[in-house]
């Protein structure tokens, strides 16, 4: 098993890989067309990114990849749905950074608060300035809104209520369990939540579903002189829009660590209109990047690596692009003798009869002597009668359950 890991990574986690017999190539410095080259030269069975985009071409150049592991939670830099036309597996880490996120969305909110970037620089200027920072507002007794109940939402609460702030979550589902666990207001009104609350912060993740779902109706549902937190994705925000309402709104905040356009490697210039708002602070997308979520994260994705070339198996909760179940998806098993030829047999009954098969697993019982096959499968199962005793007929065949 070859592993090509094109971030910054663990050192301690690749040794671990390396111990295990599998072969580790390293370049932190990989994106864009130097990636797309080493895909080519280098053809790793599992790719290992961060941040990193992974696009067509590079999945591609690679007819050996069957993984692209995302070292953190949020995975829309990666071209999924090519991955899985072609059954390359998918997957992330989640809630492993959760702890770091939530806490650069305090900090952001403290350091607007306290307005502690322009306090910082005045004092290297060789400045005093102790009256313009007389008025800050403090958030005891503040309400935060937090959009996105998630492992993050919820650590984000958990240090709001540690700062007695009141909370209001935001959850499509009727959530009184989290209300009476967290002593908090769960409502499925976004507009009510914006409308009384005086920092918002979002926790949701990217995609088409969530783009631009902050923009000029829903700025305009929130109090004059909002906090507006983002450490989501910067796909979440119509940027426009929110550069209009900071123009009309001179009292409105917003703290970001994630922009549109952001620089595909780890410095460069950065020229962005919204960075550069002097109610804005903003940071380079770090979320994730505290030593503590880097350890937790390079654990996880060592146990997703391993698991993977040891037992070929990817965890559910890991894999981020398999198709979900759904009413059109029945489900066969088959009790048998662990001889050879009872699967074969079986599946040439499903081809006869157009049933396709989805997903198989085949348990073995001790001293091997039997077995039995979970089967699940898609097709028109008007005639399956006919099918289950066509698979009957095998003399090994115990017994058979719909």
């Amino acid at each position: 098993m070859k592993v090509l890991v094109a971030d910054l990574f663990s050192k301690d986690g690749m040794e671990d890989l390396k111990a295990s017999g599998i072969e580790v190539h390293y370049d932190a410095g990989l994106n864009g067309e130097s990636l797309t080259k080493a895909m080519s030269e280098v053809q790793p069975n599992i790719l290992v990114v961060r941040s990193t985009k992974v696009t067509k071409d590079m999945i591609d150049a690679d007819p050996k990849l069957q993984m692209v592991v995302r070292a953190g939670a949020g995975y829309d830099t990666i071209d999924v749905a090519h991955c899985a036309s072609l059954g390359v597996y998918v997957t992330n880490c989640p809630g492993k950074n959760a702890h770091a996120v939530a806490e650069l969305a305090l900090g952001l909110m403290l350091s607007i608060d306290r307005r502690i970037a322009e306090n910082v620089q005045l004092l290297k200027e060789a400045k005093w300035n102790k009256g313009a920072y007389a008025n800050c507002a403090g958030i005891k007794g503040k309400t935060i809104g937090v959009v996105g109940l998630g492992s993050i939402g919820l650590l984000v609460i958990e240090r709001a209520k540690a700062f007695e702030m009141n909370v209001i979550g935001f959850s499509r589902q009727a959530r009184p369990d989290l209300a009476k666990k967290y002593g908090i207001e769960v409502t499925n009104n976004l507009g009510y939540l914006l409308q009384n609350s005086d920092v918002v912060s979002f926790h949701i993740p990217g995609g088409k579903s969530t783009e631009n779902i902050i923009d000029s109706e829903l700025l305009s549902h929130m109090k004059k002189d909002a906090v507006l937190l983002n450490t989501s994705r910067g796909s979440i925000v119509n940027e426009d829009h929110l550069f209009a309402h900071l123009e009309e709104n001179k009292d409105f905040w917003y703290g970001t660590d994630v922009f549109k356009g952001e620089p595909a490697g780890k410095d460069g210039v950065f020229d962005h209109p919204i960075a550069k708002h002097p109610r804005v602070y903003g940071t380079h997308h770090i979320g994730a990047s505290t030593k503590q979520s880097e350890a937790a994260i390079g654990e996880e994705a060592v146990r997703i690596i391993k698991k993977f070339a040891t037992q070929g198996a990817v965890d559910n909760e890991n894999c981020v692009n398999r198709e979900n179940s759904s009413d059109q998806i029945h489900k066969m098993s088959i009790r048998h003798l662990d001889k050879v030829g009872v699967l074969a047999h079986a599946f040439q009954v499903f081809a006869n009869h157009q049933l396709n098969v989805q997903e198989v697993e085949n348990i073995v019982f001790k001293d091997r002597l039997a077995c039995v096959a979970n089967i699940k499968f898609i097709g028109e199962i008007s005639n399956i009668d006919q099918a289950l005793e066509e698979i009957r007929k095998n003399e090994n065949v115990l017994d058979i359950s719909l």
